[in-house]
């Protein structure tokens, strides 16, 4: 009996303990979440922060994102005063589909230039990549960059500006003399 036992158990013993073993493997060690660094503001936090990826993807790049377009990080500032917006930044990490890549760098849908890669300010802390593994376009004359990975089709994207010019004086409503 004993014998049958040892027979019967034993193998039994042997795969309940790699059962074990594997299942402690397999299961995920628990990770602390991540710290994300605080921006250092120049001129104080934003008024209005916005993660509303499509809606930043829209405003940014002109155009709704396909199916093919996984959005990984979005976010837009924007400092306002009484007179409306006075400054705003947006960035964008993106894994692009191949037809958003040849509208933004083959057809240059925004008239960029090659440039370099430049330390951005008040970035998120996932706004973040080797420098040496992007190919950078610049526009000429405001603030948007696109760094376009040189290993995969990884998209960094971002602008800033001022906010938006004043507008004229509303005219008067009474007539200035000598006026018909």
């Amino acid at each position: 009996m004993q014998r049958v036992f040892l027979a019967i158990g034993g193998p039994v013993l042997i795969l309940m303990g790699l059962g074990v073993a594997w299942f402690v493997w397999r299961v995920p060690a628990p990770t602390a979440p991540l710290e994300e660094t605080p921006i250092i503001w120049r001129d104080g936090p934003p008024n209005l922060l916005s993660r509303d990826a499509e809606g930043i993807f829209k405003k940014a790049l002109w155009r709704r994102p396909s199916p093919e377009d996984e959005i990984l990080h979005a976010e837009r500032h924007e400092w306002s005063d009484n007179e409306g917006v006075s400054r705003w930044q947006w960035f964008l990490v993106i894994e692009a589909s191949p037809d958003l890549i040849k509208y933004l760098r083959d057809d240059n849908a925004f008239g960029l230039i090659p440039g370099r890669a430049e330390l951005i300010t008040e970035a998120p802390a996932w706004f973040s990549f080797n420098p040496d593994g992007v190919s950078v376009f610049k526009a000429p004359d405001s603030g948007m960059r696109l760094m376009f990975s040189k290993t995969d089709n990884t998209l960094y994207a971002n602008a800033s500006g001022l906010g938006f010019a004043k507008g004229a004086l509303a005219p008067s409503s009474t007539p200035a003399s000598g006026s018909f």
